[in-house]
């Protein structure tokens, strides 16, 4: 905090235009120079318990600072656009769609990889925390054993011993956090399905990767799904463990419709690249500092 407060802004003085890609940026920052902050999720406000409490104070202080400051604040979708918008009165006019892309290591033809069931399997990809809403997807499994196997990509043996229910945990693979995309892909595209309960997103990524490699997606219904996913996805509540069962029962062993799903959504994560996003961003330079790009 202390270099990206005091550090930073000097670092800066010789440019013209300053991109901080990740939530936080400087807000002491000589007036020349432009400030693009791009500001992913407002998790922080809705789920303060994913986070520590200092946490939680820093950026309730910092974001609307960094927003007054800004020049231009790229978010990731329609949907975190109107929410900031909504939050931050004085955001509206200011915000940009910078929409991520996928990375081109997510496509369908992958080898299995050796840590996952030789048999069919579904996959989770986040974090233990409540805006995940792992819990609710582990009760809807648990309520029969005819499911495939669950993978939980970033949740580790001790965290799945901790929060899975009683039978379960020997269908549950955990795999821990993996960061090396190739082998996230793996993973994905040979799943049978993704399964993406949040209670909260601002994007989705999960959902874009496993489209990407071919993989049906379920996930909660949260107007940030719907604008990645569209009419690919099947969706359910996520507070509503029935809910989930019957759109896994319904899916999962439907192979038709699996089909369906895997082709339509390859050609909706064909919309998400970063070479969109590179020409979002140089034109946004181009119309506040126009040598910045040159």
């Amino acid at each position: 905090m202390i270099w990206e407060q005091r550090t930073l802004p000097r670092a800066a003085e010789p440019y013209q235009a300053l991109l901080c890609p990740a939530n936080m940026a400087p807000v002491q920052l000589d007036e020349q120079i432009s400030l693009l902050a791009v500001i992913h999720c407002l998790r922080f406000r809705f789920h303060p318990e994913d986070y520590s409490s200092a946490f939680t104070r820093w950026y309730a202080f910092m974001i609307p600072r960094i927003i007054e400051r800004a020049d231009t604040v790229f978010t990731v979708s329609r949907a975190q656009q109107a929410e900031i918008e909504a939050v931050y009165p004085q955001a509206i006019g200011k915000v940009e769609l910078l929409l991520p892309g996928v990375n081109a290591a997510f496509h369908p033809d992958q080898e299995p990889d050796s840590a996952t069931p030789d048999s069919p399997y579904l996959v989770f990809m986040g974090s233990s925390t409540p805006a995940k809403n792992l819990r609710t997807l582990l009760s809807a499994y648990a309520m029969g054993p005819d499911l495939p196997p669950l993978v939980l990509l970033g949740v580790d043996e001790r965290e799945a011993d901790l929060i899975c229910p009683d039978g379960v945990r020997n269908r549950i693979v955990p795999l821990g956090h993996i960061n090396e995309p190739t082998r996230v892909a793996r993973v994905l595209a040979n799943a049978r399905a993704l399964l993406a309960p949040s209670r909260y997103e601002s994007f989705g990524l999960p959902c874009l990767e496993a489209m990407a490699c071919g993989t049906p997606v379920i996930a909660s219904d949260l107007p940030a799904h719907r604008e990645v996913c569209q009419s690919v996805a099947v969706y359910a509540h996520p507070s509503e463990p029935d809910a989930w069962r019957a759109a896994m029962d319904a899916v999962v062993g439907d192979t038709a419709r699996l089909k369906q799903m895997s082709t339509g959504g390859q050609v909706r994560a064909r919309a998400y690249n970063w070479a969109n996003a590179v020409k979002v961003l140089r034109q946004v330079l181009d119309r506040q500092s126009p040598a910045a790009v040159r």
